[in-house]
């Protein structure tokens, strides 16, 4: 359930006991932002598992900003489906089990020397990918990374 927000009057509002509408919102500065409510819910239990802080890098995106930071034409960005995420003391590895276990349709697990993170999304098909210093390469489970 995708749901639209203002950051002038709702940035504050909190959408689970840890995440609050600001964290999802655009880069470029933009008032609108889009979230999956279903996508909170998830990372909610992800932050309950991990007993640790989530640090969104990227939620929702508007086309110009994803095209500026060089996202996919039909990134689920676009539709408030999908978060870049990292958690400090905590592999991507394991986030990205989590998630897999936690049946979430797309996961991108990022290695690269500057950062690593684990994009999740909502998208009702199973894709998963590894992007290794800015090669992806898809794989069948995050389970084949170990």
């Amino acid at each position: 359930m995708i749901k639209e927000f203002s950051i002038k009057t709702s940035g504050d509002l909190n959408l689970s006991p840890n995440f609050k509408v600001k964290e999802f919102s655009c880069k470029d500065g933009s008032d609108k932002v889009l979230i999956d409510i279903n996508l909170v819910e998830k990372l909610q239990e992800l932050r309950n598992y991990l007993g640790k802080p989530i640090t969104i890098l990227s939620g929702y995106r508007t086309d110009s900003y994803n095209k500026q930071c060089g996202g996919a034409n039909n990134s689920y960005h676009l539709k408030g489906q999908a978060v870049d995420i990292y958690c400090s003391c905590v592999k991507p590895i394991v986030i990205a089990l989590f998630a897999e276990f936690n049946g979430l349709g797309g996961i991108g697990i990022y290695l690269n020397r500057s950062q690593e993170f684990v994009h999740i999304d909502t998208r009702d098909n199973k894709y998963r990918w590894a992007n290794r210093n800015g090669t992806n390469q898809q794989i069948k489970s995050i389970v084949d990374l170990l």
